[in-house]
């Protein structure tokens, strides 16, 4: 699932422009429109934000080589917040008052909602394919976008999971974070509503050498399952102590860990067929899921990551809503994308939606990540799998539809 891509520093400036186009296109452009990037490439979530940047670079170049928007070609700067907020709001103002970035998109939940009151100031659309903070729920809507479903939707998924698995006793270890207790609480709500004994529920902080004295009465318990709502340097720690204390049951842990450095930084051999990973994830099933699944393969070679695809659909959402907007902004983007995202005929591409608005059409964009039409809070439904270990390596057992959670 790790995406190779070479980004160094802190800013990074690309512009991915299509081939040779008619002379009388370009004269007819204005410049080119800026989206800033804004991911954590280094620190815990490093992997996730290479991904991110990678896939949102796929979708700017595939905006350009159609032809780009009538607002010009996509432009994009990346920065590096490591997963800080006052970094990011930091960055974030640098994107759009020296760059003139017209949206930024990219940064995790603290982050996020860290640039909400940004956002909102400057007029700036700001997107996330993986901040599901529940704080989004009432802040989100309005300027503030995100492609992935809401961390209610996780914390149900992995619910569902433990309670479809038969477990009668699991434990909730959970990292004293936003992004990692509001799930929690939701998995822990299902469990208490299935009947499942829950014995314990624990938070703890990040960043301690040791996390032995929170096992003792984990361990204690000896519960059939744990449930880890935790990130990787946190959750390796818990998991390699739960090993050496003598736990012998099952594990699911939160998307954070969906990566193939777990193995090798707990040993494959105490994960295989005993963890699971659960994660928003696309309908491999669907078309859009599919054309862009070859487009990566071609590209960029692999498979493509975690969120790989809900980033993909945030450079296509924002072309296509330069493209219907009146103005070349974010207020612009900001008064269209809504309709574009439910709004009228079914395009799957920049190039097709492009096609169709040019004909006068309404357009329903229907991504690669699934349907993205938001709720109030800019929030679309979401879809979620879980993948278990096997043989040092994450392979898929469950795929739960939108359908499942409503």
């Amino acid at each position: 699932m790790k995406t190779k891509v070479s980004i160094k520093g802190v800013l990074l400036k690309s512009t991915l422009l299509a081939g040779a186009v008619a002379a009388s296109t370009v004269a007819a452009r204005a410049e080119d429109v800026t989206i800033g990037v804004l991911v954590p490439l280094t620190g815990e979530l490093g992997e996730f934000g290479k991904i991110v940047a990678g896939a949102v670079e796929l979708g700017v170049a595939e905006v350009n080589a159609a032809g780009g928007t009538k607002c010009g070609n996509l432009r994009t700067v990346i920065a590096d917040t490591g997963g800080n907020p006052e970094v990011g709001i930091r960055e974030a103002t640098k994107m759009i008052e020296s760059e003139g970035a017209v949206a930024v998109v990219g940064p995790t939940s603290g982050v996020m909602v860290a640039l909400v009151d940004l956002a909102k100031r400057t007029k700036t659309v700001i997107m996330s394919p993986y901040a599901g903070t529940i704080t989004l729920n009432e802040l989100g809507g309005d300027y503030v976008y995100r492609t992935v479903s809401s961390d209610l939707g996780d914390g149900a998924a992995s619910g569902l999971w433990l309670t479809d698995k038969g477990y009668k006793r699991v434990a909730v270890m959970v990292q004293n974070e936003e992004s990692t207790i509001s799930p929690a609480q939701v998995a822990q709500d299902k469990l208490k509503a299935s009947g499942i004994e829950l014995t314990d529920y624990i938070i703890y902080n990040p960043g301690q050498p040791s996390y032995q004295a929170e096992l003792v009465s984990v361990l204690a318990h000896e519960p059939d399952a744990i449930y880890l709502a935790g990130g990787q340097e946190s959750g390796v720690t818990v998991i390699k102590e739960a090993t050496a204390g003598g736990f012998e049951g099952e594990w699911l842990f939160t998307a954070d860990l969906a990566v193939p450095e777990i193995f090798d930084a707990v040993g494959a051999q105490y994960l295989n067929d005993r963890a699971y990973v659960e994660f928003a994830d696309s309908d491999s099933s669907l078309p859009e899921y599919k054309a862009f699944e070859a487009l990566y393969q071609e590209k960029k070679g692999g498979e493509p990551g975690p969120f790989a695809s809900n980033s993909f659909d945030m450079a296509t959402l924002i072309a296509l809503s330069l493209e219907s907007a009146d103005a070349c902004t974010g207020e612009g983007i900001n008064s269209v994308i809504r309709a574009v995202a439910d709004g009228g005929e079914a395009v799957g591409s920049f190039a097709a939606g492009k096609e169709a608005i040019a004909a006068g059409k309404d357009i329903n964009y229907e991504g690669a990540s699934g349907p993205l039409a938001f709720d109030e809070s800019g929030t679309p439904d979401g879809a979620y799998s879980i993948q278990q270990a096997k043989d040092g390596k994450w392979e898929n057992v469950k795929f739960y539809p939108a359908s499942a959670f409503k």
